[in-house]
């Protein structure tokens, strides 16, 4: 980049300055370019770190106005991937296909050699790379799979980048995302097969369904889950998603969350993957991530606000521990501390009509 001579006039320069150096002389200098060194490391990782986070809070502000623009297009609804009738039909995808008809498949994207991945409920003549599953908002099981990983698939990420892998989904230090998944970005790829792939940031599940599944209408003490493949829910529409004006507290209600601890990380969780995945959002007293709230705003929220927020609450609790997955909540029982009790968010109590913290005093 620079001429040689230059390089060359310039390495004479220094040979000649350091000859006129005596030992104890160089070895000041020496001592203190290495202390300046070791003050400067901490701010640059600050500034570094400080820059991520910036970076990942305009993600989530890019993508609160993707769900806008989404809402436009789709009378003020949420990204669904499912039926809103499937309860009618006991949550059965063969049940409703044999009623109406196939449902079209949910599109990954295209791998480099053309491949093209989907999850489908397995009509007759369509191949099926994943099934189901994730085509649901949130399976209540320990596995835990559904679409409140995947707002990056085919129906959302056009009002994005138009790419599974597009940075606007993976937050720049988010310890769950391996290097290979930041090369595919990088290399503007739009889908590969490869593990632990899901974006950075986490739907809140419970929002997605329609409130009476997460309690509304019930106990405000002691709110009461309701099955949303039962036909009895809701009319067999638990699966229906909310429309974004059905949000009562818009600034209390987290829409999307950054999935893994990320400030204040405990590390890996060796309960997970071998020890290869990262402790979750709820799984550390410590833990603060960024998120997106209903009314557009993105800030840190921590679990220790989460926590101090259900205790003003008093018996008014703000997280369904009547779910399938009982009082340990979402991940609860792989916690890292003792002190952490909280699945808002994940299982907030009356779903979208819920808060997952309050107002400060």
């Amino acid at each position: 980049m620079h001429t040689q001579t230059k390089e060359t006039s310039a390495r004479l320069r220094a040979t000649r300055t350091l000859r006129g150096l005596t030992i104890i002389e160089t070895a000041a200098a020496a001592a203190a370019v290495a202390v300046a060194i070791t003050a400067a490391v901490p701010v640059f990782r600050k500034v570094g770190c400080s820059a991520m986070r910036a970076q990942s809070a305009a993600q989530l502000a890019t993508l609160s106005a993707a769900h806008a623009s989404y809402a436009a297009d789709f009378n003020d609804r949420q990204v669904t991937y499912c039926p809103d009738n499937l309860g009618a039909y006991n949550g059965s995808w063969s049940q409703y296909q044999t009623a109406n008809g196939c449902v079209a498949p949910l599109v990954f994207g295209t791998t480099s050699d053309g491949q093209i991945y989907v999850a489908n409920p397995g009509c007759p003549g369509q191949s099926s790379d994943t099934g189901s599953a994730f085509m649901v908002p949130f399976n209540f099981s320990t596995n835990a799979a559904g679409s409140f990983r995947l707002m990056n698939c085919r129906p959302f990420n056009t009002y994005v980048g138009g790419r599974y892998f597009d940075q606007t989904f993976y937050a720049p230090d988010d310890p769950g995302i391996s290097r290979k998944v930041q090369r595919f970005i990088n290399e503007e790829r739009d889908y590969e097969v490869i593990a632990r792939s899901n974006t950075s940031y986490d739907y809140s599940p419970a929002a997605m369904y329609d409130p009476v599944v997460m309690g509304a209408g019930s106990s405000a003490t002691n709110p009461s889950y309701r099955n949303p493949s039962s036909s009895s829910t809701a009319g067999g529409f638990g699966f229906r998603s909310p429309t974004n004006a059905q949000c009562a507290h818009p600034s209390l209600k987290t829409r999307m969350l950054e999935r893994n601890a990320i400030d204040n990380s405990p590390g890996a969780n060796p309960l997970y993957a071998g020890g290869q995945t990262p402790y979750a959002w709820n799984q550390s007293i410590r833990s603060r991530s960024l998120a997106l709230f209903f009314d557009g705003s993105v800030r840190v929220f921590g679990t220790s606000e989460a926590m101090k927020a259900e205790a003003r609450a008093g018996g008014a609790k703000l997280w369904l521990r009547t779910s399938p997955l009982g009082t340990s909540g979402f991940g609860g029982s792989q916690s890292h501390d003792f002190f952490v009790s909280t699945s808002v968010h994940w299982l907030t109590a009356m779903g979208v009509l819920g808060r997952d913290t309050l107002e400060p005093q």
